[in-house]
């Protein structure tokens, strides 16, 4: 049977498409050869090109583009023998017989050597491209010629980016398996010598650029010469440039490989080095120009940095008023730029309703109101109210997102807060600031001061264990906060650590001053895509001047939830003549968690907590008389947080303690 060439034919096809179409007829095509069930599924697959055949009088290079399509369909599902060929039996039908033969996957990959790869290394990167292209199973992965020197050169293109950049990776052998239909794959392996980096050339600039430039690459001379690293270095240079006002400049980079060493040869073309001039707002039709203009005042009269243009635009949108935000630098005349901002506003304000549950706090039940845009100034108002089972809660507040032309939140915050204890209810009213910067992406810091009117009354507790019941509480507190965890909602991985330390004082019926410092951390860490562990530690103290004068609900209290388990919220330690709570100055509380993944969402946990709370802070570093918890329980992975149900049963009961403890939050542990 003649061949032709496929791209020939179509062509030829598209030239008679009028003609064929003038005539009006249609051609039939029959695929014979191939099982009903793997049929549509083949045919699906070419549909395109056979409907183009379909439509037009059969012909013999009709026919032969048909068969052509067939046996290459054929050979990339495994196929390695297919046969196809085809005939007109008249009648305008196009008759295509198939001949698949034996399906073949892959079977063993092999090299001479393995040098830096392990043999699993080796599989990966062989089957990836096929894997990648083809959408199959590694475990059935067809075997197909052109993806056998895909993947070699795969194999050799990931050596090279190890730092082996003198490898070579060739097909040595095929060997076809015709009892398990599978291709085994020797292949022949030269890692050559692990490169490292030299001193970077940089060509085209003045001497006082490389001055600049070549201390910040001094601590890649000498490493390995991946890609990762080449690309760092690469980073460094072109970010160099943008920090200095050379908008527009052009850097290449060519690498040269020579007796195991890896030189970085850069061109580069500096161009202008561009001043801001002007900031040009569009898009905003509620917010105050002047309100967004105040972003970016920085980056007028110096010369441009993309860099810092970026993180005012991040800064301006993290404000949540909205939707999109772009910045596009325009060169005007003089060595200029004019900075384009064009945003697109959100919907600001919102109104919402909520209930919850918890074994402590009961029904919650609260409403809240959240204005991103208050009047056009881009602060932030949010109001709050709350009613549980323990109380109420009401607050105000206004955040200005923006302070001193930084990244800082300042907040000023209201709140009425009335709490039902075991042994004793509070009700407090009072004022905060609050200026928060996170300079970094995994750390921030918050200054804070405060002062709030608080009354505490009681049936059971004596005047002495209650202490003050009407003061005026005054503090200043400075909180510091590391965050590394994958997310701050349902976090898998990472470490999480917390350090606040606040100046206060006491005026009322008593008065004293204190010192409070609280640490918590915590770190989780993930083994396969099942098993996940968390470690945590917290602890804390509070040291007044007057003992007698610290009221109760300045004391430090633990147990609960996110504690030892085995006792109810606040109700571990030191207890009042009447057996409730009575706090302490100084509690330390430790965790080990075991999550297993039973089926998404939900997840199954084991536990262990200990902890101890100490009527005086002498005791606190002494750890002495830990309670011990062990338990379990199940969790919900919800878009608001972890819905947990857990039982922590106590391993050293003491008398008058529980035995164990059922709880129901919401929210991460630790």
């Amino acid at each position: 049977m003649p061949t032709r060439h496929p791209s020939l034919l179509f062509a030829l096809s598209l030239t008679f498409t009028g003609l064929s179409v003038m005539n009006g007829r249609a051609a039939e095509v029959r695929i014979n050869g191939i099982p009903i069930d793997k049929r549509e599924e083949l045919v699906a697959k070419v549909k395109p090109r056979l409907d183009f055949i379909k439509t037009r009088e059969a012909s013999s290079w009709r026919a032969d583009d048909a068969a052509f399509f067939f046996k290459r369909l054929l050979i990339r599902a495994g196929h390695a023998d297919a046969e196809v060929d085809w005939k007109l039996p008249g009648g305008n039908v196009i008759e295509v017989n198939a001949r698949p033969g034996p399906r073949y996957t892959y079977g063993n990959i092999q090299a001479n050597r393995l040098g830096p790869l392990t043999e699993e290394d080796l599989r990966q990167y062989f089957l990836q491209p096929l894997i990648e292209t083809e959408a199959v199973a590694a475990d059935e992965a067809p075997y197909i010629e052109e993806y056998s020197l895909k993947g070699a050169a795969n194999v050799e293109n990931y050596l090279k980016s190890q730092g082996y950049w003198q490898a070579n990776a060739a097909i040595g052998d095929e060997t076809f398996d015709r009892v398990n239909k599978q291709v085994s794959i020797q292949l022949q392996l030269n890692e050559g010598p692990l490169h490292t980096l030299a001193r970077p050339v940089l060509n085209g600039i003045p001497a006082e650029d490389q001055q600049a430039i070549l201390p910040l690459l001094q601590s890649y001379i000498g490493l390995t010469a991946e890609s990762g690293n080449m690309t760092k270095i690469n980073g460094i240079v072109e970010n160099y440039y943008r920090e200095q006002g050379f908008q527009f400049a052009k850097v290449f980079v060519d690498a040269h490989h020579r007796g195991g060493v890896t030189t970085l040869v850069f061109e580069i073309a500096r161009g202008i080095q561009y001043m801001v001039n002007d900031l040009k707002i569009s898009g905003n039709e509620k917010t105050k120009t002047k309100r967004i203009r105040r972003y970016f005042d920085g980056l007028k009269d110096i010369h441009y940095d993309s860099n810092a243009a970026d993180k005012a635009l991040n800064n301006l949108l993290s404000s949540g008023a909205f939707q999109s935000a772009t910045l596009n630098p325009v060169p005007v005349p003089g060595g200029m730029l004019d900075l384009q901002i064009e945003v697109t506003e959100t919907k600001a304000k919102s109104l919402k309703s909520y209930l919850g549950l918890g074994s402590f706090e009961g029904g919650i039940i609260g409403m809240s109101y959240t204005d991103l845009n208050l009047k056009g100034n881009l602060l932030k108002l949010n109001a709050r109210g709350e009613y549980s089972g323990r109380g109420f809660l009401g607050e105000l507040s206004v955040t200005e997102p923006h302070f001193a032309g930084e990244a800082i939140q300042l907040t000023l915050r209201s709140f009425i807060l009335q709490r039902l204890y075991e042994g004793y209810d509070k009700t407090e009213a009072g004022l905060e600031l609050s200026l928060l910067a996170k300079y970094y992406d995994h750390y921030s810091s918050r200054l804070y001061m405060g002062v709030s009117s608080v009354s505490t009354s009681t049936s059971s507790l004596t005047d002495l264990e209650l202490g003050p019941d009407s003061y005026l509480n005054s503090r200043i507190g400075f909180e510091q906060t590391v965050d590394f965890r994958d997310d701050p909602l349902l976090p898998s991985k990472g470490l999480y650590a917390r350090g606040i330390l606040e100046f206060g004082s006491i005026n009322g019926d008593a008065s004293t001053t204190y010192v409070k410092s609280v640490l918590d951390g915590s770190y989780r860490f993930v083994l396969g895509e099942e098993h996940f562990f968390v470690t945590r530690i917290s602890t804390g103290a509070i040291q007044p001047a007057s003992s007698e004068n610290l009221p109760i609900d300045l004391r430090l209290f633990s147990g609960g939830p996110d504690s030892v388990r085995s006792f109810e919220q606040r109700q571990l330690g030191p207890r009042s003549l009447s057996d409730d709570a009575l706090g302490g100055q100084a509690y330390w509380n430790a965790s080990a968690e075991y999550i297993h993944s039973i089926k998404d969402p939900i997840k199954g946990v084991l536990f262990f907590d200990m902890g101890q709370v100490y009527s005086d802070v002498s005791d606190w570093m002494s750890f002495s008389n830990p309670s011990y918890a062990i338990g379990a329980g199940v969790r919900v992975d919800l878009p608001i947080g972890s819905v947990r149900l857990e039982y922590g049963h106590n391993l050293n009961r003491r008398e008058g303690e529980p035995s164990g403890t059922f709880h129901f939050t919401i929210g991460t542990s630790f």
